[in-house]
């Protein structure tokens, strides 16, 4: 058996692992030039993300839950101060790359500015919570490409809230029927009651920009006006529209729960 010399070993082992990475930086390279830096390889409409999902502020993740006594400022102020937080960039709008999107969508290169004043009186703090009526912000969580789509007959439930079938909407109501009893659900007001189609699809970029981190979702307002106090309350909201249907909806795609309690008194 011949034997090498250290420098032969080592020429060996240069050669080789030269070789090795070569090989590893052109299969790298042929990899990203199937990649697009415009839009995920998965999207709504050619694969499973098919519906988007909601979200929700305030939104306190190490508690899940709203709870609160609205004659105690300090049990909600926490609420107050995330959803002045997250109205803060919809608010103070200077960029002009946004454009108004009320009567139609924003034209290539642009993005659509949300007008909070839709909003109603969950515009502005302290959100209601200082009457025992408290608002919540939801949205539907981006999705690259999808868009809603209009329903061929209204369902009774959205009708009855005078929808007229344009982008979608997120309802809230009980999960079971003690929370359905004591949300009293047919006091829960939406401002404004649905989405407008203007702000559909999201687009990671758009003509240049990167709607990323531009991008304001927008937004649709429950204010819960007659909560029976000091209960404990599951709501659960879910997602609508013409091309999401019931079977879609999971516990994180098309609806969220939320834990809320109103408290009285000393409680």
């Amino acid at each position: 058996m011949p034997k090498f010399s250290q420098g032969e070993v080592g020429l060996f082992y240069l050669i080789f692992y030269s070789c090795l990475a070569c090989f590893f930086a052109i299969t790298l390279i042929v990899f990203y030039q199937t990649l697009s830096w415009e839009q995920p390889t998965y999207w709504a409409g050619k694969n499973y993300m098919n519906i988007p999902s909601v979200g929700f502020r305030p939104n306190i993740r190490t508690e899940g839950n709203i709870a609160f006594n609205p004659t105690q400022a300090q049990s909600y102020d926490k609420y107050i101060k995330q959803l002045d937080s997250y109205l803060a960039p919809y608010n103070n709008v200077t960029d002009d790359n946004y454009v108004d999107c009320t009567s139609s969508p924003a034209p290539l290169g642009k993005l659509c500015k949300f007008d909070t004043s839709q909003l109603g009186p969950c515009a502005t703090s302290p959100y209601g919570y200082d009457q025992g009526k408290p608002c919540i912000l939801l949205k539907f969580n981006r999705a690259f490409g999808w868009e809603p789509v209009a329903y061929k007959t209204v369902p009774d439930n959205l009708a009855a809230m005078n929808f007229t079938n344009g982008a979608g909407t997120v309802l809230c109501k009980g999960k079971y029927a003690p929370d359905r009893n004591a949300l009293n659900q047919d006091d829960i007001s939406y401002f404004p009651r649905e989405f407008s189609p203007n702000y559909f699809p999201f687009r990671g970029h758009i003509g240049g920009i990167d709607a990323t981190a531009k991008y304001l979702s927008p937004l649709i307002a429950a204010q819960f006006n007659n909560v029976t106090t000091n209960r404990n309350i599951r709501v659960l909201c879910e997602a609508f529209s013409g091309n999401i249907k019931s079977s879609d909806r999971t516990e994180d795609i098309g609806r969220l729960q939320i834990d809320l309690r109103v408290s009285a008194g000393a409680n």
